[in-house]
């Protein structure tokens, strides 16, 4: 045997240890969402679906050591997005044969290599076998992290399917959105207005839309969506793990920074236990705690959301990031110069955000911006900041016109508000400390040491990073979201700057000799000590389902009742895809707001959405709803169910504790409300008579079709 190829064993040994580590951990979490071939089948197709902007890496980084491993780790979300643009042409094309969607990847993988092309003279890290170990074990981050939580979505309990209370608020919510976009309608309808665009950013949403479309029934909504938010999941800790490694050179000390800003970035939950202790509280009352936000409850100040949470929730903003950060690091391995190809590139980048997590692109535009143009500036490139600034405009106003046709924004009012935001600013001190403190202290370390390294030009678009998140932090505010949504996608951005510092100190910290390396070791096992309960606390609380608790003004878990899935599964096979079904909105409050969109995957004519804005509409035409609950006369309860086109009248425990009169008003006017579906839980009816108006959203009942 070659003396070379045995001195390379151990090293490629370890790889393969490591991949097939990652890939029984994969199977397995995959095996928990669901029957284990149609799970990996899923993970199959979003492979493919993002496998163009694997393409877009190779193209981008031709010649350079290692680039197969950065494609890798750069590309899936470009090619997801790229994937899911080619879809959208098809969708609104009218084109729904599966076969035909099937092949979007290969359209989508040719605009990856011509954009890829645009961009020359890129210099990336030299990625080796170590980035490959490192890269693997990171990974096992998303199993972990995601692995229960998940599993636990939806889980089948002796009083019914539980919900944990966290992801009521996202995760149901884009279970509607799938729901709603699978219908077909260009664009989608809004779920809670009737006669309105859905006002929301539901590209990322569209290839569970079309696979949902074609399981038919065979899939629940929930696993679809599970498989593809792991799969997105480690996509974003592959990235965040490129990108680190851009300003630091060792891959372990990279890969140590991932994890500490995943499960280490927060005091919130050691300043939770130190206060139960102090006050002789019970350990139990973690369990009925947000404890990611106790600088919020607590303090009064802005909420911040982990990485952790990240992984969990919210597959549109870690596309948004990735992309938005792509853009940024295609500038920063520009060393020598920024072309007006590369500008346009990241233009295309920072586009395809918008259309994903509109926010944060926002913040994310002007990093690139001011970075981009500083620049552009130190090095007397005149001319590329015209032709650069108006090549890279070009596929963003292309992203804002197609978020305008699409409906995304409603412009009932300004959204967006600019001056101190005061809950950012109030009681800021501990509130920052609480939510950055471990990822502060380190990124703090990291400073220092390339101010004494004097490498700090090194980390100018960290800190241009830094400062505009910041002022986004303090200084812009979405009013209608409770003060409180900028500090999120603020909040994200900054862990990932800071993590980047983090892994610097930690290089360099670990090369001064022995005496700085227990030093280290020493001060960072008692900060991830410290900083360790916020996120075990928050990880055990997002699975634990049998929490029956009431949270601040909603239950910690909801329980979806047999009855109530009898009923609901009723609706979804008797009734119009597009018929209205109403509950009263007031009555369900923040606990099952999302009710008969996400679960009878049905349009109501109003509701009380959270994850929408401006909210004023909503309240109104919900007002008019609560009328018709509480109508004393079978006419006008007719009458204004009919002036609303609502097909079908929905009484569950909610309805029935609320308005105990309303069922036996309807009982009594079988000529105006057909009884359709009862149990004794929930009765459903069925509108007699609506205008023609109404034709295109009412179904055909049938007496008595479901009764017990």
């Amino acid at each position: 045997m070659n003396p070379s190829a045995v001195a390379r064993m151990p090293g490629v040994l370890t790889v393969f240890a490591a991949a097939g580590t990652l890939a029984v951990a994969v199977v397995l979490c995959l095996s928990g969402l669901g029957p284990t071939a149609s799970s990996i089948g899923l993970a199959a197709v979003m492979g493919w679906f993002c496998l163009p902007g694997v393409v877009l890496g190779l193209t981008l980084y031709r010649g350079q050591p290692g680039r197969g491993l950065a494609a890798w780790l750069l590309g899936p979300a470009a090619g997801y997005v790229l994937s899911s643009l080619v879809l959208l042409a098809l969708w609104a094309a009218g084109v729904r044969r599966p076969v035909i969607l099937a092949s979007v990847p290969l359209v989508a993988g040719l605009a990856a290599w011509l954009l890829g092309r645009l961009a020359g003279g890129l210099t990336i890290p030299r990625f080796d076998r170590r980035d490959i170990v490192a890269v693997c074990l990171l990974l096992l981050l998303v199993p972990l992290v995601v692995g229960l939580p998940y599993a636990h979505v939806g889980r089948t309990l002796p009083e019914g399917r539980a919900y944990r209370a966290y992801f009521t608020a996202d995760f149901v919510w884009a279970m509607a959105v799938v729901s709603e976009v699978s219908k077909g309608d260009m664009p989608p309808r809004n779920v809670f207005y009737r006669g309105d665009d859905l006002r929301y950013y539901w590209l990322a949403h569209l290839l569970p839309a079309v696979e949902h479309r074609a399981a038919r029934s065979a899939l629940r909504v929930e696993q679809l969506l599970l498989v593809n938010d792991f799969s997105i999941g480690l996509a974003f800790v592959g990235f965040l793990y490129l990108f680190i490694r851009h300003f630091v050179r060792s891959p372990g000390a990279a890969a140590a920074a991932c994890v500490a800003v995943v499960l280490f970035s927060s005091f919130e939950g050691a300043e939770f236990l130190y206060r139960l202790w102090k006050t002789g509280g019970p350990l139990t009352a973690v369990l009925d705690t947000n404890i990611d936000a106790v600088s919020r409850w607590k303090y009064e100040s802005m909420p911040v959301d982990g990485l952790q949470r990240v992984l969990l929730y919210q597959r549109q903003h870690e596309l948004g990031y990735i992309l938005g950060l792509s853009a940024l690091l295609l500038l920063v391995q520009a060393r020598e110069r920024i072309t007006a190809g590369a500008l346009f590139l990241a233009g295309c980048l920072l586009g395809m955000a918008l259309l994903l997590s509109s926010f944060a692109a926002m913040m994310l535009t002007a990093i690139v911006a001011v970075y981009a143009g500083v620049r552009l500036v130190i090095g007397r490139q005149w001319r590329t900041i015209v032709a650069g600034a108006a090549a890279a405009s070009l596929p963003m106003f292309g992203a804002l016109g197609l978020s305008s046709i699409l409906r995304y924004v409603d412009g009932a009012g300004p959204l967006v508000a600019i001056g101190l935001n005061r809950t950012a600013s109030r009681n800021a001190g501990m509130a920052i400390l609480l939510s950055f403190g471990p990822m502060l202290l380190a990124a703090a370390a990291g400073l220092l040491v390339s101010v004494w390294k004097r490498t700090l030009g090194r980390f100018a678009v960290l800190l241009v990073m830094i400062a505009v998140c910041w002022l986004f932090y303090f200084f812009v505010d979405v009013p209608e979201h409770q003060h409180v949504y900028v500090g999120w996608r603020a909040s994200h951005l900054l862990f990932i700057a800071f993590a980047a510092f983090c892994g610097y100190a930690l290089q360099e910290l670990w090369a001064a000799g022995r005496a700085a390396r227990i030093a280290t070791v020493a001060v960072s096992f008692v900060v991830a000590l410290a900083a360790a309960p916020m996120v075990v606390i928050d990880l055990y609380n997002s699975q634990d389902t049998s929490n029956r608790s009431m949270g601040p003004g909603f239950r910690w878990t909801v329980i979806l009742s047999p009855d109530e899935l009898a009923a609901l599964e009723w609706i979804k096979r008797n009734t119009s895809p597009r018929a209205l079904v109403q509950i009263e909105p007031e009555s369900r409050g923040r606990d099952t707001w999302d009710y008969i969109p996400a679960f009878a995957e049905r349009r109501m004519a109003a509701g009380l959405p959270i994850s929408m804005i401006p909210l004023r509409k909503y309240e109104v035409a919900s007002a008019r709803i609560k009328s018709l609950y509480q109508a004393t006369s079978a006419d006008r309860a007719h009458a204004l169910a009919a002036e609303t086109c609502i097909a079908y009248l929905v009484i569950g425990p909610p309805e029935r504790q609320g308005y105990p009169g309303l069922q036996p008003l309807l009982d009594a006017s079988p000529d105006q409300f057909m009884p359709l579906f009862r149990n004794s839980s929930v009765a459903v009816y069925g509108v007699v008579s609506l205008p023609a108006v109404c034709s295109g959203e009412a179904g055909r009942p049938e007496r008595g079709a479901g009764e017990d």
